[in-house]
């Protein structure tokens, strides 16, 4: 009888051992689950209109001309990545396609010629696009408010 228990207990960490080596080498076993890719800034968008129309109406200020924000935000892995890079085009003057295009990695459509391309054809994160874009201006610290707006905004239209 003791020789079973033994038995079911090797058998039982080893399945745990080898789920876990299977996931990253991670022992938690919530990262085990696989979630799926979260929505895009599109998806979000089209998941739900009605903060669609009023994140549109807040933004009509900081949107670039004749752009609506579904198209603007196309490319870009979250909403919060695409409000806050429009917040940050308008607060520090810099062309919102330049800044697109070194947040997401992908050149965006439109007037790009006076952009530089980001290295690798990578996305940066926000800070960064700033600091190769306008390097006198204090990027960490524009980065943060432009974030912090965005997370507003968009609980706002919520």
């Amino acid at each position: 009888m003791k020789n079973r228990w033994i038995v079911v207990g090797v058998a039982g960490v080893s399945v745990l051992l080898g789920g876990a080596t299977a996931a990253a080498h991670s022992y938690n076993p919530i990262k085990w689950i696989r979630k799926g890719p979260s929505p895009t800034a599109s998806e979000q968008l089209a998941g739900n209109k009605e903060q669609e129309k009023k994140l549109s109406l807040q933004l009509q200020a900081v949107l670039p001309p004749r752009t609506s924000l579904k198209d603007a935000c196309a490319g870009f892995r979250t909403l919060s990545d695409c409000v806050a890079s429009l917040h940050v085009s308008r607060n520090l003057s810099i062309k919102f396609n330049c800044l697109k295009w070194d947040v997401t990695g992908a050149k965006p459509a439109g007037d790009v010629k006076s952009c530089a391309a980001p290295s690798n054809d990578k996305g940066m994160d926000l800070s960064k696009a700033i600091r190769v874009l306008k390097p006198d201006a204090n990027f960490r610290t524009e980065a943060k408010n432009a974030e912090r707006r965005a997370r507003e905004d968009i609980k706002d239209a919520s």
